[in-house]
């Protein structure tokens, strides 16, 4: 089954007047809007038709499906749980570059070297960047913070 193409959604796209957006046969020729790429959820070509449409319409859509914040949101010290991975290059000393993960809690003020198991919940089948990144959740990182009894709860 062929996938319908998705648009961009900014409805002054084709203002843009790009040369990649001209279609039509000679006399009859217009500017059309350009497929949708990866930007805003991939509904947009650009970054700057994302944010136009946003400056339109981002206030309407939030009221519209009621879910504006209206209060701040707020995550207390015992929540405050999270994994922070950093690159380590290596200096030429027979160390290879590695990636090392610290559980963190700025509010309690820990940094508490973990593993990589620990870290991602498991160890990562592809040796690519979001492998390395995809960490636990913050509840997760709670309970592993009362299992290394850094948390007195």
């Amino acid at each position: 089954m062929a996938r319908e193409t998705k648009w961009c959604q900014n409805p002054k796209c084709p203002e843009k007047k790009n040369s990649n957006q001209i279609r039509g046969i000679k006399g009859n020729k217009y500017y059309q809007s350009n497929k949708a790429n990866g930007y805003g959820n991939s509904n947009f070509c650009t970054l700057y038709c994302y944010d136009a449409w946003s400056n339109i319409y981002l206030d309407r859509a939030i009221d519209a499906i009621g879910v504006r914040i209206t209060e701040p949101v707020k995550v207390h010290m015992e929540n405050a749980w999270e994994v922070k991975p950093e690159y380590v290059y290596a200096r030429g000393n027979n160390e290879q570059s590695r990636y090392i993960y610290f559980l963190t809690n700025k509010l309690f003020n820990v940094r508490h070297p973990i593993t990589m198991t620990q870290a991602l919940g498991s160890t990562p089948t592809h040796d690519d960047y979001w492998s390395y990144h995809q960490t636990i959740t913050s509840a997760k990182a709670k309970e592993l913070a009362q299992q290394l009894g850094l948390t007195n709860q």
